[in-house]
């Protein structure tokens, strides 16, 4: 059905020419294809990746600008022109992005404005390129019928780059990205480096709709690229619907035929975007396109409030009983005897401070290269600050931090998961716009996205590629259990079902060391014991190093090879579960005073 939509609406688009030679018509349809253009490119980075830009009339002008200058000053052909002018404006927003991207929300959407007022200002002023205010004449035009038909048809093509992109790792790592850019750190993304190709791809959708805006007037001026050309752009995608592919269509025409309706109102343009804006926000939160299309996760909202009700309250927590642990625990003497040599991570004498506060302080310790240490202490113990501080979201005051000898402290998290160190998060961290297969896919291809130009023109290879990770993707969730989850949105999950897929991901990085912070928090105590024996099989079956900072103390004690405690970010006991768990120091933590 949806083919066969597009089907009819390339049909209609492309036998227009056919059924009028009305100048007045062509050069509106015209317009419709270049904000479809530019739409599709800015789709990219809003809808995909979250950032709002409202400078994107810049890009559209250095595209115009460098088409019209090479064929009216440098004698180029079009065909080769255009090219060169996309290629221009991908690094020109290269580097825009490198710098703006160094802030983000409102910062970011200041960055951009005044980018595009400086383009703006270096098209009045730089005469001798620009010509001004009068901009460039004589630009090479083709008939308004060819026009046409060139614009409609890479339109159509840009549309389908997108939806290539999409599909591809780099579309699941800019949605990644968009959901949790500190899940997607902590498996091996850098989410500066995905935001700037993104932000790169955008601006070359916007150069090359400005190239052939310049071919199709043949004249343009700084006036066709101010601040209102930029809102024009973020309201088409926005009324639309931003990460949709049909988006930008919708949003072009309405955004293009509305003012040509309402000619009357012309002066009042300002105020009819405004206007149409609120509408978007307020009312369309999701777009006209979002709106229309079927609630995706209705039933896995209530398949998951089943599974709550059967499971009991996801919320209880017990502590404290007694469970099998001790039968399955492996010798805690073969951990104990490691020598430093073999160990996979140390921490030596790690200390950081907030505010005067000490949150770590001379903590040592050495995770062995398999088994599971667990990591205990009352709250405010400085337990999750130790995972942030291994997996580098925190750079520690002093210390040291190795990897298998190598120093890791003040490395971005990405690089620490690159070297195998994956985690999961003390809320869980999922892509809540990606489905559960996706999610796990994101751990898979990891930061092995390949070329960006290869995922948009859904190259042979890249498409492989994207089978093999889902078809990976697809096992780890059925060993997992999540099969009857696989295609449901993430964001539908029961709580513990979004834990479990969040261990499930971060395996699928294939890491030698995995940080769990605490896992089994808000899980029902059916959902505990389920989570005891997924532990005892990852340490028995996978040989992992696991480092697991929990409160339930029978978890802890049913599966821990090694246990150490924390107290106001000090070790003040370590050892076996039993010798922990007896320890006066550590009874004093918990309760307050020695028994």
């Amino acid at each position: 059905m949806v083919r066969l939509a597009w089907g009819l609406l390339a049909a209609c688009a492309a036998a227009l020419p056919l059924f009028t030679t009305n100048t007045y018509y062509l050069y509106v349809g015209a317009s419709v294809g270049l904000l479809t253009i530019v739409t599709s490119g800015l789709n990219v980075l809003v809808g995909f990746t979250g950032q709002l830009s409202f400078g994107h009339a810049g890009f559209y002008a250095i595209g115009a600008y460098a088409a019209a200058c090479l064929t009216t000053r440098a004698g180029w052909s079009p065909w080769a022109a255009m090219p060169v002018a996309i290629v221009v404006t991908a690094l020109v927003g290269a580097g825009v992005a490198g710098a703006a991207l160094r802030v983000t929300g409102p910062y970011l959407a200041m960055v951009t404005i005044a980018f595009g007022i400086i383009v703006e200002g270096i098209l009045v002023e730089w005469v001798s390129l620009t010509n001004g205010p009068g901009g460039i004449f004589n630009i090479p035009k083709p008939t308004l019928r060819v026009s046409y038909w060139l614009i409609v048809a890479v339109a159509g093509f840009a549309l389908v780059l997108v939806a290539n992109l999409r599909r591809s790792g780099w579309g699941r790592a800019f949605l990644a990205v968009k959901g949790s850019d500190i899940a997607a750190e902590s498996l091996g993304l850098s989410s500066y480096y995905v935001r700037i190709v993104a932000f790169s791809v955008s601006a070359a959708f916007a150069g090359g709709a400005g190239g052939l805006f310049a071919y199709l007037n043949g004249y343009i001026s700084p006036d066709s690229f101010s601040l209102q050309t930029s809102i024009l752009f973020v309201l088409a995608l926005l009324f639309g619907g931003e990460g949709r592919v049909a988006g930008p269509v919708v949003g072009s025409l309405v955004l293009t035929l509305l003012p040509e309706v309402l000619t009357s109102l012309v002066d009042y343009r300002l105020i009819l975007y405004g206007s149409l804006l609120m509408l978007s926000i307020y009312w369309l939160p999701v777009g006209v396109v979002g709106a229309l299309a079927p609630r995706r996760g209705a039933e896995g909202d209530r398949d998951g409030e089943r599974r709550r009700r059967g499971h009991g309250d996801p919320g209880a927590r017990e502590h404290g009983r007694g469970g099998d642990g001790g039968q399955r625990r492996r010798k805690t003497e073969e951990v104990e005897g490691r020598s430093a040599e073999q160990a996979l991570l140390t921490v030596e004498g790690a200390s950081l401070a907030f505010g005067g506060v000490a949150a770590l302080a001379d903590v040592s310790l050495e995770i062995p290269t398999r088994g599971i240490r667990a990591v205990i202490g009352p709250n405010g113990a400085g337990k999750t600050t130790l995972l942030n501080a291994l997996s580098g979201f925190y750079v520690p005051d002093g210390g040291a931090i190795r990897l298998d000898g190598t120093p890791v402290a003040g490395r971005p998290p990405y690089v620490i998961a690159r070297r195998g160190v994956a985690r999961t998060f003390q809320t869980a961290q999922v892509f809540g716009e990606l489905s559960v297969l996706e999610n796990v896919a994101v751990g898979i291809t990891g930061a092995g996205l390949g070329s960006v130009v290869w995922a948009l023109l859904g190259a042979p290879w890249t498409r492989r590629a994207d089978w093999a990770a889902r078809r990976e993707a697809r096992a780890a969730l059925a060993e997992a259990g999540l099969t009857e989850w696989t295609d449901r949105p993430a964001d539908v999950l029961p709580s513990g079902l979004r834990r479990r897929l969040e261990i499930v991901r971060a395996l699928a990085t294939r890491p030698r060391l995995l940080l769990l912070d605490e896992p089994a928090a808000g899980l029902s105590p059916s959902e505990i014991k389920e989570l005891d024996a997924y532990l005892v099989r990852l340490r028995e079956e996978r040989g992992l190093a696991i480092v697991l900072v929990e409160h339930h103390m029978d978890l802890v004690m049913a599966v821990s090879d090694h246990v150490t405690v924390l107290d106001y970010g000090r070790v003040i006991a370590g050892g076996t579960p039993d010798a922990v768990r007896t320890n006066p120091a550590v009874i004093e933590a918990y309760l307050g005073a020695t028994q």
